[in-house]
């Protein structure tokens, strides 16, 4: 069965993160960055890493604290490291991403690492800033190890997403994926539902495969297509230590690392031939047969572009009453 809903305008959701996340410590300043990204990952449809993120969050800050100064230790006319000094990694996602496009307005190139940060959501949120402004954007990430390498049952690997943006008119193509089988904000959404997973994507702490999200919890996450998942996840993994990650990050402690890249296209080619043609790419593939019985072809990540400006223009948005009740309760300022 699944849960209720509580509708909620957009002004009243960003109220209702801020408000959650100051109770729990977090600065008002970062919690507004937070929100908003928390905001556009529900409309995009990933209701697991929208508002029932907020939960997690809240715990992660009881356990590690809202974190200190943001300092750049390193910089070159192509090049940033930035010590995220324990701030969550929405904010330093931002701030990371937001560098590179500056480095890459200068230089056509910007490469950013993030070390000692947590927690950053969806990826194509901050690559889509780069493409925004007409900018290649990649970004590459890894975490606490929850995924077990193919073939194996030991949490060692992240579950380390990737993404990518292309600018092209009217809209980017946006392509962002992790190389686990089930993102680990998604358990968790599953175990505040109390909905279990689907079949094969976890194993519980003997190596048995389960659907129980608090088993998987326990136990490991299988990486996205087999060996092949697997792979991708270690060329994350690599990148993350160029941000600054630790080999593996066990529980309980240890440095996340985020990599970040803006390239300007004209490096290459002229932009707007670059835009024309990635505008083809999409409209090509949009445009292809179908599998017999199937419906249309669509590229990747397009559904969430057009659920994001869709939902932007509405005005409002859907979240699970359990997670609606959960963040709530610290306020009776919230109906």
């Amino acid at each position: 069965m699944n849960a209720m809903k509580k509708k909620l305008n957009l002004a009243e959701a960003k109220d209702i993160a801020v408000s959650y996340l100051t109770h729990h410590g977090m600065p008002a300043d970062h919690a507004g960055m937070v929100a908003d990204h928390l905001i556009y990952a529900t409309l995009a449809g990933h209701d697991f890493a929208g508002l029932s993120r907020l939960q997690p969050i809240a715990g992660m800050l009881r356990e590690r604290g809202p974190g200190g100064a943001i300092t750049t230790l390193r910089e070159t006319s192509l090049s940033a490291l930035i010590d995220g000094a324990n701030v969550n990694g929405y904010v330093t996602s931002v701030l990371a991403m937001d560098k590179a496009i500056a480095l890459a307005k200068r230089s056509g190139i910007g490469v950013v690492g993030v070390s000692n940060s947590w927690f950053s959501g969806m990826l194509r949120y901050y690559v889509e800033r780069a493409a925004d402004v007409d900018l290649i954007g990649m970004h590459a990430g890894n975490s606490t190890a929850r995924v077990a390498p193919f073939g194996g049952i030991d949490r060692l690997l992240g579950t380390n997403p990737i993404a990518f943006a292309f600018p092209a008119d009217p809209v980017p193509l946006v392509i962002d994926f992790s190389s686990a089988s089930v993102m680990w904000g998604d358990v968790l959404y599953h175990q505040q539902i109390g909905q279990p997973l689907p079949e094969g994507r976890a194993v519980d702490p003997s190596g048995q495969p389960t659907t129980d999200p608090a088993a998987a919890l326990r136990g490991a996450i299988l990486a996205w297509g087999g060996a092949r998942g697997s792979a991708l996840s270690m060329i994350v993994q690599a990148l993350g230590i160029l941000g600054g990650s630790d080999p593996i990050v066990r529980d309980g402690g240890g440095r996340w690392g985020y990599f970040f890249l803006a390239l300007d296209p004209e490096l290459l080619m002229p932009l707007q031939d670059f835009k024309k043609n990635i505008q083809s790419l999409q409209q090509q593939v949009e445009g292809s047969r179908p599998v017999p019985h199937g419906s249309s072809v669509r590229v990747p990540g397009s559904a969430a572009t057009r659920k994001v400006r869709e939902g932007k223009t509405r005005g409002w948005l859907e979240v699970d009453e359990p997670i609606y009740n959960a963040i709530t309760s610290h306020s009776s300022s919230f109906p």
